[in-house]
């Protein structure tokens, strides 16, 4: 699968210790830092915040053992050794080996008894005594035209390739599978990460506003929005181990234990199919449907070659024990005489499943069509919200809280502002990592879609 997958120009990339130094995660820290430097400040211990500030700088995460799972590694380790595309890759061999099977005539049949043994009467048991009683052995075959051999070979092939785009249509589903369960553990875990690096930061506010309650400069209001905010971080925390940890067990379905590596942390920008991307009418659906056009089509063919009969001939030597021996010869025609009722009705049967099959793959292109405008328009919906997200609302946040920094600087205002502008500004945060996900998914639904599969 020719695909490409890079990082916009100026993302910033994580640092040594495993959190960005600036972009998403570094902005947030400074500003849950700032408001927590300026409740200390504002509770009489500037030198606390300070020493606060120093050590949240250079945060040490746990190091987890195992390399980390690119995307595509991923892929590679999902392709080659899926049982459901394998089968369907059998199921197409064992047509084309029947198909092979088909061309060549029936085997004969041969046959031995005994023919008018007496068992009444005064010659009861003896076969000597009638002269009409002998052993006989023959020989017999159904003479099938070559014509109907073909056609019904020609279905079995045409049933070998549709089973062979089933078998490309799954294993392009799996990498589809793939991707978007690697985006989905990539996402959640990037969640997971951010939120557990501002509890950490509101934890350390909420005990420095609990200080400050004693002695007047805090309220009991205050501190419990303090601690409601760590309350609500914990859930979305929650919340998130539980979409990776889901993801994860998605990604194992196709790739075993390494689903369990570590993942990057943040989503790379996943480029979409260009210009140059294969029409829609090739998608192995499209290509499945129409195999089985063409599949019903050779149905339509065997059913017009059985209203032509079939010749079948035998020959047979009888051996009398006291009398002269006999060759008999058979030929046997069919006689077609109820064809309005039986074989006429089964051409009708054949050509409106092939009606049927040519109507499913026109729908399956309007499908794959309408998929593709979706993707599309998701995959625009998220782009464009990063932008305003990225371009409009961090900034704007960022200036209303220096704006609410300098009016409490000033003896005006209070501190639940700035409070209020925090949590804002983690659910921004998260919001633009979802919607980086989300652009991920539809990028990657438009390359199951539209993008050729090239080994």
């Amino acid at each position: 699968m020719k695909q490409t997958f890079c990082c916009p120009s100026g993302q910033h990339r994580p640092s040594a210790t495993g959190w960005p130094r600036s972009g998403t995660g570094g902005k947030l820290f400074l500003f849950t830092t700032a408001v927590l430097l300026l409740a200390s400040t504002a509770f009489g211990d500037p030198a606390a915040a300070q020493d606060f500030v120093a050590s949240r700088a250079e945060p040490a995460e746990p190091a987890t053992p195992g390399s980390v799972l690119s995307l595509t590694e991923a892929l590679g380790l999902a392709s080659g050794n899926q049982p459901s595309a394998l089968a369907f890759s059998r199921e197409a061999a064992a047509s084309e080996s029947a198909a092979r099977a088909a061309q060549v005539l029936p085997d004969p049949q041969i046959s031995a008894g005994i023919q008018n043994y007496p068992v009444t009467g005064r010659i009861a048991f003896d076969p000597r005594a009638d002269d009409m009683t002998m052993y006989t052995i023959g020989f017999m075959r159904e003479q099938v035209r070559r014509s109907r051999r073909e056609a019904e070979a020609q279905r079995l092939t045409a049933e070998a390739l549709v089973s062979q785009s089933q078998a490309s249509l799954q294993e392009r589903r799996i990498r589809r599978d793939v991707m978007l369960a690697w985006i989905n553990a990539v996402e959640a875990n990037a969640k997971h990460r951010l939120l557990t690096r501002i509890i950490d930061d509101l934890v350390a506010g909420q005990r420095v506003m609990e200080a400050g309650v004693s002695t007047g400069a805090s309220s009991p209001a205050l501190a419990l929005q303090a601690q409601a905010e760590v309350a609500l971080a914990k859930a979305q925390q929650e919340e998130a181990r539980g979409q990776e940890g889901r993801a994860r067990a998605e990604l194992s379905r196709w790739i075993g234990a390494a689903a369990n590596r570590p993942v990057p942390q943040a989503l790379p920008l996943i480029a979409p199919p260009g210009d140059g991307a294969a029409p829609l009418a090739r998608h192995p659906l499209v290509g499945l449907a129409r195999a089985q056009e063409r599949a019903a089509e050779r149905a339509i063919d065997v059913s017009r070659q059985d209203r032509k009969p079939n010749i079948s001939w035998s020959v047979m030597y009888g051996y009398r024990p006291d009398y002269g021996d006999m060759v008999s010869g058979t030929v046997s025609i069919p006689l077609q005489i109820n064809r309005s009722r039986a074989q006429n009705i089964r051409i009708q049967e054949a050509s409106a499943r092939a009606d049927a099959a040519r109507l499913r793959a026109q729908d399956a292109e309007r499908d794959m069509s309408a998929a593709f405008a979706a993707a599309l328009a998701d995959y625009r919906s998220a782009a464009a919200q990063l932008s305003v997200i990225d371009g409009e609302a961090v900034p704007s946040l960022e200036a209303s809280f220096k704006a609410a920094e300098a009016r409490y600087a000033g003896g005006q205002g209070q501190l639940e502002l700035p409070l209020a502008i925090v949590r804002r500004y983690v659910e921004t945060f998260i919001r633009s990592i979802e919607q980086q996900g989300r652009r991920a998914r539809a990028a990657a639904e438009l390359i199951y879609l539209a993008q050729d599969i090239q080994q």
